[in-house]
């Protein structure tokens, strides 16, 4: 009997159609199902850079609660749905979406710390972990796979201690040995990095035995390590972009609510003990083992002199008050154009004024009119140790012989530093309030 090969080819073909479809079934599902599936983790992800980037700045200026409220706005105006329940950001539930806090340089506690405990203060970098996101395929359900759950994680810093911001910036952008450190000097940064802005193939120059270290060391130009026995902890790294002026946004003493007064134009000599008024003033020195005590406030100096300490003198604040320096120039409330007036410690004098803690100076200790080119020269055998920030954007800082170390609880914003004998050393403290911050930063 002849087989019926019509009949047979005919169910082959629709053995092999029936496997095509479902060969096409699978690829419609791959492309389309995969797609939305891209599309959905790319607004995940966009929603959570943008929410952990203006979270970590309301956080350093405003506090958790405000950095938790600004996550939830941009979170929500980017079409995340939040869950209803309150408090979903810190309930230490990381399926339902969870913000974390934490203080550079530090990396985020994982996992979190439980409910409530997500955000403590003075924290300077946050972490955002979106609220699931649900995918609904179009063609994979005939595979057996309806949906997808797709969160995404995204962490910001803000503040000098950033990845790529500095708590020691140096300014200056195209100077040969913006920093030098020499002889047996050395630099120490905790808290955050140091930044060398000057583009200069000898920007950066070790040849002390002492080394320099910091959380990142970068400049924009070249450096040398010239063999003194010293090296760069961690390995300076060259490149990148110059780092912005961190406080480029402070107002200028003439610009504040209550600007201050004018106390003397004439030189003032403290050589026995006193007390002096806030405002402006040519210039103070003290010696003879004077104690100069300062009232809360901030102290505009004019003349080239400035506020000079020597032989042996002290200058302190009242207790419980802060104290701002600003070195200006004859003309103030002119901006600067060069030399202006200086802060100079020599002999065995010391500065031992607190920086104010309120306010639009505080955590700031010395301030230089970003025109003023005036060196600042320490020379006392005396260690000083600022507990607000030394800020002069113009200012070239030189530790010379015979002088004690530097230590600046805070940030160090200068032109320039030359460190030969001593050791220069920037504690950033988060903690302690600043008047300005540098930008966020994403960091994950």
């Amino acid at each position: 009997m002849l087989r019926d090969r019509g009949g047979s080819e005919r169910g082959t073909v629709a053995i092999v159609v029936a496997l095509s479809l479902t060969l096409l079934l699978a690829f419609a599902a791959l492309v389309v199902d995969v797609g939305l599936n891209w599309a959905a983790r790319t607004s995940a992800q966009t929603a959570a850079d943008s929410a952990a980037l203006a979270g970590a700045s309301t956080l350093l200026l405003d506090g958790p609660a405000a950095a938790f409220e600004t996550v939830e706005d941009f979170l929500d105006n980017n079409q995340i749905d939040l869950p209803a329940a309150a408090g979903w950001a810190d309930d230490g539930v990381v399926s339902n979406g969870e913000v974390v806090c934490w203080t550079m340089p530090n990396a985020p506690p994982d996992p979190p710390p439980g409910p409530g405990l997500n955000c403590p203060d003075g924290s300077n970098a946050l972490q955002v972990i979106t609220p699931p996101i649900n995918v609904q395929y179009a063609f994979a359900p005939i595979l057996g796979r309806d949906s997808n759950s797709i969160k995404a994680t995204a962490a910001a810093g803000a503040g000098p201690a950033a990845p790529n911001n500095c708590v020691l910036c140096l300014l200056e952008p195209s100077a040969e040995r913006a920093l030098e450190v020499v002889g047996t000097g050395g630099v120490d940064v905790d808290g955050g990095g140091m930044v060398v802005n000057s583009e200069n193939l000898l920007a950066m120059v070790l040849t002390s035995s002492n080394n320099v270290s910091a959380d990142q060391i970068r400049v924009i130009g070249g450096f040398q390590d010239l063999g003194g026995g010293g090296t760069f902890v961690p390995p300076a790294e060259a490149g990148g972009p110059p780092v912005p002026d961190p406080l480029a946004n402070l107002p200028t003493p003439n610009n504040l609510p209550a600007p201050p007064v004018l106390q003397s134009t004439t030189p003032v000599v403290v050589a026995t003990d006193q007390t002096l008024q806030p405002g402006i003033y040519s210039t103070i020195t003290v010696q003879d083992n004077a104690v100069l005590t300062l009232e809360a406030g901030v102290y505009v100096f004019r003349g080239s002199d400035g506020l000079t300490i020597e032989d042996g003198a002290r200058v302190r604040s009242t207790p419980g008050g802060g104290v701002t320096i600003y070195l200006a120039c004859s003309g103030y409330p002119t901006p600067c154009s060069g030399l202006g007036a200086r802060f100079r410690v020599q002999d065995d004098g010391r500065y031992q004024a607190s920086a104010p803690t309120t306010g639009a100076y505080a955590g700031l200790s010395i301030f230089a009119d970003p025109g003023n080119t005036r060196a600042m020269q320490l020379q006392s055998d005396r260690d000083l140790t600022l507990n607000g920030a030394l800020y002069g954007v113009s200012t070239p800082v030189l530790l010379e012989n015979p002088t004690g170390d530097l230590t600046v609880n805070s940030l160090m914003v200068v032109d320039s530093l030359r460190v030969p004998f001593r050791t220069v050393s920037v504690r950033y403290n988060p903690r302690v309030p600043l008047p300005g911050v540098g930008g966020p930063v994403l960091i994950r």
